[in-house]
């Protein structure tokens, strides 16, 4: 029956049942990488690596259908292109999947990682050939271009080794400030993780003298991984230890 009909019919039927082909098996993939790693958060690169197969499993069948069909699959793939420029503005969502790509290459982030990008903060929820999706402090999921992305600053929060912790504490002026200092200053010597780092020691400075009081500044450097207001408590518990053993009043 299929021979009976004309080459123009034969040949348009065999680009429609190759373009149905190639759509089925890139759908597969698609749903097959999303269950995978839909598993394991950490592996959200592995589903773009799906995506990019999606993408050249497309440019195969494209390839087949020409190579089959010759002029009829160029006209139907040229009138598909244009229809879907119309459709869907290609020219954006080829800057979105180059610009995936990109972030592929480089992989700024992961999935966990909180980022701040375009102007958007959150925990990277997913990441896909097109776009980021960001999950925000209020439970909103944040869809941001990946165009967007890859444009602008990428701020990784999660990235950071270490992070700063710092407490305030008032003493009077009456009292010895460089004896306070001191105290603080050996209490704390080995509060930060070791570093050879002279940027990342702790530290004790008196920011102000306001109304009869002097105001300590007192930071340290903590893993990236420790929960800031831990460390803050921590820190404050050892100030004040060292001030009470030396003797040094918090009031007037």
């Amino acid at each position: 029956m299929f021979e009976s009909l004309s080459p123009l019919v034969r040949s348009i039927l065999s680009a429609v049942l190759i373009g149905l082909g190639g759509f089925l098996v890139a759908f597969l993939i698609s749903k097959l990488f999303g269950k995978v790693f839909a598993r394991n958060s950490k592996m959200a690169w592995g589903q773009f690596i799906g995506n990019l197969l999606v993408v050249a499993i497309v440019i195969w069948t494209i390839k087949l259908i020409l190579d089959v069909t010759g002029a009829v699959g160029v006209v139907l793939l040229i009138g598909g292109a244009l229809t879907g420029a119309l459709s869907l503005g290609s020219g954006d969502v080829f800057s979105d999947m180059v610009s995936g790509i990109k972030l592929f290459s480089t992989r700024p982030f992961q999935v966990g990682d909180n980022i701040s990008v375009a102007g958007q903060e959150g925990e990277v929820a997913e990441i896909t050939l097109t776009y980021t999706a960001l999950l925000g402090d209020d439970g909103d999921r944040i869809i941001v271009r990946n165009s967007e992305v890859a444009a602008g600053t990428i701020i990784n929060y999660s990235a950071r080794t270490q992070q700063r912790v710092a407490v305030q504490v008032d003493i009077p002026v009456s009292e010895d400030l460089e004896k306070s200092i001191t105290a603080i200053t050996t209490a704390i010597k080995d509060f930060s993780p070791k570093s050879s780092d002279e940027n990342s020691k702790p530290g004790v400075i008196c920011e102000t003298i306001h109304k009869g009081r002097m105001n300590l500044s007192i930071y340290a450097y903590v893993s990236g991984d420790e929960d800031e207001d831990s460390e803050k408590t921590r820190l404050m518990t050892a100030a004040l230890k060292a001030l009470k053993q030396s003797n040094i009043k918090l009031d007037a």
